[in-house]
């Protein structure tokens, strides 16, 4: 299969810069922004001070006073708020970026930023016009593919009542860089507590069932179906029945 292309216009897209840029987002993700390296996507959240999510994103060193942080559109205006308070605290600036983005799917392709999101290989291209032998998905073929890499959607999967560990965001989670936003309640749930509830995929076998479909397990009602495309789901489930292959 060639390349695809999705236009991802309509995310979030944030330049922090500043002789403290990385310093400010340190304390602010759940990712060790230490770990930022030019070419390289880190993935992170952003949390209030009770641990519930704010956004999902992704950060890209552009230089050691540059940084980038991508997000998803129903995430964006609440990361934004959440930076902006802070900010005036440091030495950095935040600006918003506005113009064409494109998401390009599938292997071979080496321009533009890693995007690690997906089950196979993607590239964010920013500001430049998306290769021309490229297919160009639509919403609901994006929408396949993203269901079906597990990847869960702020506004969809998530929201401002979610908790990181529920929504499977271990991989955008340090637990020893030190003190963040929010920090106190992941640690908790790490080391002596559990979530109650866990993101899970389904796979149908006679038709997909729509969002908002209750889940149920030897007749129990234990969650609903957040996302939903094709013959796969991602659904909001009960911790103690997230067993695979159920």
């Amino acid at each position: 299969m060639g390349l695809r292309v999705y236009d991802v216009s309509g995310w979030g897209f944030f330049r922090f810069r500043g002789p403290d840029a990385k310093t400010f987002l340190q304390g602010l993700v759940t990712a060790d922004v230490r770990k930022l390296t030019p070419g390289a996507m880190l993935a992170a959240c952003v949390l209030t001070p009770k641990g519930l999510m704010v956004a999902d994103c992704e950060l890209y060193e552009e230089t050691e006073m540059s940084v980038l942080v991508v997000t998803r559109p129903a995430a964006a205006i609440g990361l934004l708020k959440t930076f902006e308070k802070k900010i005036m605290l440091s030495q950095s600036n935040v600006r918003v970026l506005s113009g064409r983005a494109w998401l390009v799917i599938g292997g071979g392709y080496e321009r533009g930023l890693p995007w690690t999101r997906f089950s196979q290989p993607a590239r964010l291209l920013i500001g430049a016009d998306p290769p021309e032998e490229a297919e160009l998905l639509s919403e609901p073929e994006f929408e396949i593919l993203r269901v079906a890499s597990g990847l869960p959607w702020f506004g969809a999967d998530m929201d401002a009542s979610t908790l990181p560990l529920e929504a499977r965001q271990e991989a955008a989670i340090s637990l020893d860089k030190g003190c963040y936003m929010g920090q106190e309640t992941v640690s908790r749930i790490v080391h002596v507590g559990q979530v109650k509830k866990i993101l899970i995929g389904l796979r149908f076998t006679a038709g997909p069932a729509p969002v908002g479909s209750v889940v149920l397990r030897d007749g129990r009602e234990i969650g609903k179906v957040t996302s939903s495309a094709g013959g796969v789901a991602i659904a909001m489930v009960a911790a103690a029945d997230a067993v695979p292959g159920a």
